[in-house]
């Protein structure tokens, strides 16, 4: 019978010991999936700042293309008109 008791209280201890190492494990992943999770996180909000930013780079540069473009046809628009009364003066 004392033999039985010190088998139960063995057993006892072990599967407490068994639950803890349990509790520590699940915790340690809720973690590890928590940290993985702001990670992604953190990576997916640097893309999309890193996205806008190029995005305002590339209109800048096309606005600035537009602008001389317009530039360009104003002042060969002025020489037409120019050259098209130059003509009908004479």
């Amino acid at each position: 019978m004392e033999a039985f008791k010190k088998q139960k209280n063995e057993m006892l201890n072990k599967i407490s010991t068994l639950e803890g190492e349990v509790q520590a494990e699940v915790k340690k992943r809720l973690q590890e999936g928590t940290q993985k999770d702001r990670e992604k996180l953190q990576a997916t909000e640097k893309l999309r700042r890193e996205m806008l930013k190029q995005i305002k780079l590339t209109k800048a540069s096309l606005l600035t293309l537009n602008d001389e473009q317009q530039h360009t046809t104003t002042r060969l628009t002025i020489l037409q008109n120019n050259q098209l009364t130059t003509e009908l003066q004479y």
